[in-house]
């Protein structure tokens, strides 16, 4: 089960990588594994301009976005499958309710 680091800590250990602080080390003082380390810098050098790729705090609108877009598609397929129920049906939506004969 992974380990929860608080938030300080992490904060703390990543601007002493970006000053140039060697992982190795810090994984010793501080009892955060390397490869925690290595995948906090890479985010920390994201986070700073330094690295391509999307920041932290700009996740969470991502994930937003993408269940959005997940329900918006359940909704469709919902609409598509009502939709073809009528036109299997021969009722015309926009057909008139009289009787022709008169």
């Amino acid at each position: 089960m992974p380990r929860h680091h608080p938030a300080e800590l992490r904060r703390e250990l990543c601007e002493r990588m970006l000053a140039g602080e060697a992982i190795k080390d810090l994984a010793q003082s501080s009892g955060v594994s390397e490869n925690t380390l290595q995948k906090w810098r890479r985010q920390a050098l994201v986070d700073a301009g330094r690295a391509p790729g999307a920041k932290s705090y700009e996740v969470d609108e991502l994930l937003k976005a993408r269940r959005r877009i997940k329900e918006l598609e359940s909704e469709l397929k919902i609409v598509k499958q009502a939709s073809a129920l009528f036109e299997e049906g021969g009722v015309d939506p926009k057909g008139s309710s009289r009787l022709s004969g008169d």
